[in-house]
């Protein structure tokens, strides 16, 4: 499956922020400790209650983190290359409590997890970034969580294809879940997710087929997810 209008460059590791404030040998050391690894659509790059053992950055490709509660698998965030993967949980505990599935081709720069923590431990300017990193994307967690609850299914369907477009980049993508998905993602029923894409089908703002979305009218988008 690939990505219509999806052709980003990758984003290697050696031209990030956070690898420039790694001394020359502590970057040595960390290539040296690391491996770069490729995925296919629909490969599992690491599975929910695995032990957290690697950190996770997305060098190209686009990524859908899950949580599986009961039997339920709910995708509550998507990942798109130049970010870490996971990095608020891999922190916490000694086993994942999510997992993280390849929505395109994607390249993944795997560190040692304790490789990380002894360069947070030396490296003041690199442990200040990471806690950084970790609060802007717990403030967006909360952010996005207050957002969508305050939204009816309207809007918050317009609001999560608007997130989707901005990671691709085109008007023109590939759905990363099943509408069961969505629904569960968004706290309405796959009914209702399902009578909801299919007006905004109708009215001409969306063309969908399957999971190919089409945006034909962002205005109208971004104004339902605003409004709704």
């Amino acid at each position: 499956m690939i990505i219509e209008g999806y052709d980003t460059q990758p984003v290697p590791v050696s031209g990030t922020e956070w690898f420039g404030l790694l001394t020359s040998l502590e970057q040595e050391s960390l290539l040296a400790n690391s491996s770069h690894v490729t995925y296919k659509p629909g490969e599992t790059i690491v599975k929910q209650g695995f032990a957290a053992s690697h950190i996770l950055f997305l060098e190209h490709g686009v990524v859908k983190l899950n949580v599986e509660n009961r039997g339920k698998v709910t995708t509550f965030k998507i990942v798109n290359e130049g970010n870490f993967i996971g990095i608020m949980c891999s922190f916490v505990n000694k086993k994942l409590d999510f997992s993280a599935v390849a929505v395109t081709p994607c390249s993944v720069f795997l560190m040692g997890r304790d490789v990380l923590e002894k360069l947070i431990n030396e490296n003041g300017r690199f442990a200040v970034y990471v806690v950084k990193l970790m609060s802007e994307l717990t403030n967006g967690v909360v952010h996005n969580l207050i957002n969508m609850s305050h939204k009816n299914v309207y809007g918050a369907i317009a609001t999560i294809l608007l997130d989707i477009h901005e990671i691709y980049g085109s008007l023109s993508f590939t759905l990363p879940f099943s509408r069961a998905e969505m629904a569960d993602a968004l706290g309405y029923s796959k009914e209702s997710v399902i009578n909801t894409l299919s007006e905004l089908n109708r009215d001409g703002i969306l063309e969908i087929s399957g999971k190919k979305v089409v945006v034909k009218d962002i205005g109208k988008l971004v104004s339902i997810s605003h409004n709704g």
